[in-house]
């Protein structure tokens, strides 16, 4: 028994690996779209992107349950694609095309830094939809726009990629709330995280190469200007950064406490600006540190605040203790041991 429960347990190492796959892979995500929307239109590249990371991954699944002899994509998903496609048009479409329009006139490690404001704008958008909302979380969310306009107020010539990037950071919140699933009468399996996502990502991708067609964007693409640097990059993305990376956060997320992978909302920031500096030689000053450093505080004071309200709901209530019978008052009444449950 004991050996098949260290089995089961997945060992430090790899849970560190794991971690570590997250926060570097998605902090570098900003780096990538960077380097590529520097010659590829960045609706197409986010377009291809998304497309081939989704189809990879529907085959990786489809591939696995057959061997397996489970129900496919198609059963799991009965009842859920339209609405699994829609918000992912909402995720890819809408916030992942604003960060690569944004990326083509703001640094990486800026995208990176206002992007990370996601739980704050899940806050706001709880509070607005009748959430809870504590003095820790108003902290957090004061500290979080000083941040903000710290940044915005020391590069205006990148006012409106920035804003955009916010903008999209808005549009994944609210996606989030949306997301929650609808209570279901039949028996259908559960799709799962891995194929929900894959769904999402081809759906995304698809409206973002549609979209990316209408805007004209096709014919400024010239494969001849398509250097190593940016064929690396977009498999970077596709392969490490929509795959892998999604992969050891949804292994985490089954095996380790919320407050462990949720830390990739606050370290990604540091890893974009990292990169940003180390790879492409963008330059930061004491505006760019202030301000990362109160996001990078408010989100990570936000996240935490909802991990101890998460395993406070989830925490069992104690059983009441057994009700004594009255004592009949024919003598004088002696003290009634109460015995614990």
């Amino acid at each position: 028994m004991a050996g098949a429960a260290t089995a089961a347990a997945p060992g430090r190492a790899r849970i560190a690996l794991a971690l570590l796959a997250v926060w570097v892979l998605w902090g570098s995500t900003f780096l990538g779209i960077r380097v590529v929307v520097r010659t590829v239109p960045p609706l197409l590249a986010a377009g291809v992107r998304f497309t081939l990371a989704g189809a990879l991954l529907l085959a990786v699944l489809a591939w696995r349950w057959r061997r397996r002899g489970e129900p496919g994509p198609r059963a799991r998903m009965r009842g859920r694609l339209g609405r699994s496609a829609l918000l992912g048009v909402l995720y890819f479409l809408g916030s992942n095309g604003l960060v690569s329009i944004a990326s083509e006139r703001l640094p990486s490690a800026a995208a990176g830094t206002y992007f990370a404001t996601v739980p704050l704008w899940v806050l706001a958008v709880g509070a607005l939809t009748g959430g809870r909302v504590t003095r820790a979380d108003l902290g957090a969310t004061l500290l979080g726009l000083v941040g903000v306009a710290t940044l915005l107020g020391f590069e205006p010539g990148a006012l409106l990629p920035s804003l955009l990037v916010l903008l999209a950071a808005l549009l994944w919140a609210v996606g989030g709330r949306l997301a929650v699933p609808a209570p279901r009468r039949d028996a259908a399996p559960d799709p799962g995280a891995a194929l929900t996502s894959a769904v999402q990502m081809t759906s995304g991708g698809l409206a973002l190469l549609a979209a990316s067609a209408a805007g004209g964007e096709w014919p400024r693409l010239h494969p001849a200007d398509l250097g190593a640097a940016v064929w690396l990059a977009e498999a970077h993305l596709v392969l490490l950064g929509s795959l892998v990376g999604f992969l050891a956060y949804t292994w985490l997320t089954a095996r380790v406490d919320q407050r462990l992978t949720s830390t990739y909302s606050y370290v990604n920031p540091l890893v974009a600006v990292v990169l940003g500096v180390l790879v492409l030689g963008e330059r930061i000053g004491a505006a760019t540190v202030a301000g990362t450093a109160f996001l990078t505080v408010a989100v990570g004071w936000t996240v935490l605040g909802a991990a101890r309200r998460d395993r406070a709901a989830a925490a069992p209530a104690a059983p009441p203790l057994p009700s004594v019978p009255p004592v009949p008052q024919l003598r004088p009444a002696l003290p009634v041991p109460v015995r614990s449950p």
